[in-house]
């Protein structure tokens, strides 16, 4: 009878008994809730990776890290102390792996017996390949042109190879590596420049982490050729009692030297000459031509190489002074006419 009748009392207006238990689980949910809080962060996903095993596809950058628990406790927890990484330490060999997404979490998170932590994504898809180092050369990027007038002679990079660590493929792949850009514009002289080799790119590194270059370039005059018009070919050393009577006035002088000097650079009388010293007497010589430049410049060519001069002797004019001692005058006598009167009369009756 007891057991009936405890049945018949819980079964009792069994509705509303069972509304006020649906309700106090409603509550107690609603207060538990109350107490949770949730919080999200991203944190950089880093690869630990001592066993000599390198990524080589892509893998996110970051992961999103999600905290559930009490709202004090999550208060407490900063994000600086939390961490994600794949861990590559036990993979045997090269090949494509399904990794999870490890947290490392601080102390104090795991003392919470209610914190609940997930992170996104879970897994990563990774190909990873052995870890190798090679020597790959370096070669210098140049940038602009030197002055006007002068050009690179030669350029040199120290040291001239650089150390490279990463995966086997890509070191391997890896034939040459360029330098910063070195300026040249408007050099006028050779230099030296310090320069850091350009960035390999993310999976290749510097075994040394601050790699550190000096270009040296070298600058130099341009050396060029230039053809100049003489006018006139000048007649040196000639005897004071002759003078050129006829001769070949021009010709042509080809020379080299630096371009900014060159182009500078006129003709001037005696450029091309002839030495007449030896001439003794008049008449007509065949003379050979030199050429009379610069030290800076060197003669590659001029003609005529000989010309003919024809030379006479100065005639002097002796003037002779004669003097006359006596000078004769002829005396002239002067004639008067005589003069005749004529006189006559006249009679009358």
């Amino acid at each position: 009878m007891k057991i009936k009748d405890f049945i018949e009392k819980i079964t009792e207006n069994w509705p509303v008994k069972a509304s006020c238990v649906l309700l106090a689980i409603c509550i107690y949910v609603f207060y538990t809730l109350s107490l949770q809080d949730s919080r999200s962060f991203t944190v950089p996903l880093k690869i630990k990776n001592g066993s000599g095993i390198v990524p080589v596809s892509p893998y996110p950058a970051n992961v999103k890290i999600k905290l559930k628990g009490k709202t004090e406790d999550i208060a407490s927890l900063q994000k600086n102390n939390f961490s994600a990484y794949l861990d590559l330490n036990y993979l045997p060999k090269d090949g494509v792996y399904k990794l999870p997404v490890l947290v490392e979490l601080p102390q104090q998170a795991l003392l919470l017996d209610t914190l609940e932590v997930t992170v996104s994504p879970q897994e990563v898809n990774l190909k990873v390949e052995e870890k190798i180092s090679a020597f790959v050369p370096v070669l210098p990027l140049i940038n602009g042109s030197p002055a006007h007038g002068y050009e690179i002679k030669n350029i040199t990079v120290k040291p001239d190879t650089v150390e490279l660590t990463g995966p086997r493929s890509m070191v391997q792949n890896c034939t040459r590596l360029q330098t910063k850009a070195v300026s040249v514009k408007n050099a006028d002289k050779s230099f030296a420049s310090p320069v850091l080799p350009e960035n390999p790119g993310s999976y290749l590194k510097f075994k040394n982490n601050e790699e550190k270059l000096t270009v040296t370039v070298e600058i130099a005059p341009v050396v060029s050729e230039k053809s100049f018009s003489v006018e006139m070919i000048d007649v040196k050393s000639l005897p004071k009692e002759f003078v050129v009577s006829s001769q070949k006035n021009s010709g042509i002088l080809n020379l080299s030297g630096k371009l900014v000097d060159l182009e500078k650079f006129s003709v001037s009388q005696g450029s091309l000459f002839v030495n007449a010293s030896e001439i003794s007497e008049p008449g007509i010589y065949e003379l050979d031509v030199k050429a009379s430049v610069p030290a800076k410049f060197t003669v590659q060519d001029f003609s005529p190489k000989k010309i003919k001069v024809a030379v006479e002797k100065i005639k002097v004019v002796d003037e002779l002074e004669e003097k006359v001692g006596d000078v004769i005058t002829s005396p002239v006598n002067e004639i008067l006419p005589e003069k005749i009167e004529l006189t006559g009369g006249q009679s009358g009756e």
